[in-house]
Parts: structure tokens; C-alpha cells; sequence
């Protein structure tokens, strides 16, 4: 009994600090879980992310080499429009002057001719006018274009510069998971096999336990049934005991009746004989009486 009483704290010592060591093992295999989870968590959505500004990235490109194109062609249109205007301005000069200088048949010709002129170098102007708009504006979608041409590159290299990092930390993740996890499972295993066996001195235990209580219980009875009997015997002999002494006493009583018994009978026989003197009828009936007494 006592030596697996010494059993089960020497178990029950070991399954403690068992138990301290898996759980301590046990947060850092967690921790080198989540780590391992986060990193690689981050790597998936660092993907994602550069999948979508390699996108946002080819978009603004495209749109950017639209706005290009487009501003070259208006640059095109008005470097032709501004070569008409000067061409029209010539033949509004050379117009005007055969208006002014030139023979009579000739003058309402050019008259007409510079009115036509005119109103052509007058579109020339509308049209560079709407050129020079248009140039405006796309210079402006050029500029917000390339800002965020800009801003999806500065992100890219941020994500250049954070993946390493978390490739880093998927890497020591991994490691420490591999040695960690081993050593938890050992420490898991031999936990299991010192419950079962603390379990078992336990059931032990309680068996010596029960056997002492029915042995002691068993001891309990015969001690109470000898007490029992110790008490009758007692209550029988101290019974005894009390009807001896009854009877001494009786017999002390019937002693002491008999002694006292021949001195009354002196007594009435003297009182009788004097008695008898005088009543001898009285003496007779005292006599009768003695007689059936005895």
C-alpha cells in the first residue's frame, strides 16, 4: 500500500511536469503554425495583389499610349492646319492686293476669292482652336495617367521588397514546425502512457482501499459482536451476582428471624402464664391461633 501510495505521487510528479513541458512545447508549436499560416497567407494575397496591379499596371499603359497617339495626331492636324492657315493667309494677301491693285474685270473675282479665303482661314482658326482643347485635356489624362502608372510601380517594388521578408518567415515557420511537432507528439505520447499508468495504481489503490474498509468493517463486527457478548456476559454474571446477594440476604433475614423468634416466644409464654392466671379462656384462643400459624 505504501509503496504505491509512493508510486502514484512519483506518477503523478512526472505527469505534472510532463504537462508543463507539452503545454509549453505546445504554444510554440502554435505559434510556429500561425506564423507559418500568416506568411504564407500573405504570400497568396501578395500574389493576388501584384496579379492586380500588373493589371491596373497594363491598363494605364494602354490608356496612356491612347492618350499618346491621340496627342500626336492632334499635334499632326495642327501642325497641317497651322501650314493651311499660313497657305490661306498668303492667297488672303495676294487676294487683297489684286482687290485693291488689280485690273477691274479682276476685282470682284478676287473679292470673292477673299471672301472664300476668309472664311476658311476663319474654320483654320476653329479648328486649331478645338486642337489646341483637345491637347489640353489629354496632356491632363496624360499627367493623371502617368501618376498612377507611378503609384502602381512604387507598389509593385514594395511588394518586391516584402516577399523575401515573408518567405523568410515561411521558412522559419516550417523549420520550427518539423522540430517542434515531433517533440510534441513524444511529449503527448509519454503524457498518455503516465495517466494510464497513474490510472492504473488509482484502480489499484482503490481496491487495497476497499479491501481495508471491508476488512476493517469485518474487524468492526467481530469487535462489536465480542463487546455484545462481553456485555451479556457481564449483565448475566452481575444478574447472577445480584441473585446471590438476594439470597444471602434472604438468608441473613431468615437468621436473623429465627434468632430473634425463641425470645418472643419466652416473652408470651410468661406473658401468657400471667395471662393465664387470669383468663384462662384467653390462653386457650392464643394457643389455637399458634397452632394454625404453624
Amino acid at each position: 500500500m505504501a509503496s504505491l501510495e509512493a508510486l502514484s505521487k512519483s506518477y503523478g510528479i512526472k505527469k505534472a511536469e510532463v504537462s508543463k513541458l507539452r503545454k509549453q512545447v505546445e504554444n510554440k508549436l502554435k505559434e510556429a503554425v500561425s506564423k507559418k499560416r500568416r506568411s504564407s497567407s500573405g504570400l497568396v494575397a501578395l500574389e493576388q495583389k501584384k496579379e492586380e496591379l500588373t493589371r491596373a499596371k497594363d491598363h494605364a499603359m494602354q490608356v496612356l499610349n491612347q492618350h499618346l497617339s491621340q496627342k500626336a495626331s492632334i499635334e499632326r492636324l495642327k501642325i497641317a492646319a497651322e501650314e493651311r492657315l499660313k497657305v490661306e493667309e498668303n492667297a488672303k494677301d495676294e487676294a487683297k492686293q489684286q482687290s485693291e491693285y488689280g485690273p477691274a474685270e479682276e476685282k470682284a473675282n478676287a473679292i470673292q476669292r477673299l471672301k472664300y479665303v476668309e472664311e476658311k482661314i476663319a474654320e483654320l482658326h476653329a479648328e486649331l482652336k478645338e486642337r489646341e482643347s483637345n491637347m489640353g485635356r489629354l496632356e491632363k489624362e496624360i499627367e493623371s495617367t502617368e501618376k498612377e502608372k507611378a503609384k502602381i510601380e512604387e507598389q509593385l517594388k514594395k511588394q518586391v521588397h516584402t516577399k523575401p521578408a515573408l518567405l523568410e518567415q515561411l521558412k522559419v515557420g516550417t523549420k520550427e514546425e518539423a522540430a517542434l511537432r515531433p517533440k510534441f507528439e513524444s511529449l503527448q505520447k509519454i503524457e498518455s502512457q503516465v495517466s494510464n499508468a497513474l490510472s492504473q495504481v488509482h484502480k489499484k489503490l482503490a481496491i487495497l482501499a476497499a479491501a481495508k474498509r471491508k476488512r476493517m468493517a469485518i474487524l468492526a463486527a467481530a469487535k462489536r459482536k465480542r463487546m455484545a457478548a462481553l456485555a451479556a456476559a457481564k449483565r448475566k454474571m452481575m444478574a447472577a451476582r445480584r441473585k446471590r446477594l438476594a439470597a444471602i440476604a434472604a438468608l441473613k433475614r431468615k437468621r436473623m428471624a429465627t434468632k430473634r423468634k425463641p425470645a418472643k416466644r419466652k416473652a408470651t409464654k410468661s406473658k401468657t402464664k400471667s395471662r393465664s392466671k387470669k383468663s384462662p379462656k384467653r390462653k386457650a384462643a392464643k394457643q389455637k391461633i399458634k397452632s394454625r400459624r404453624k
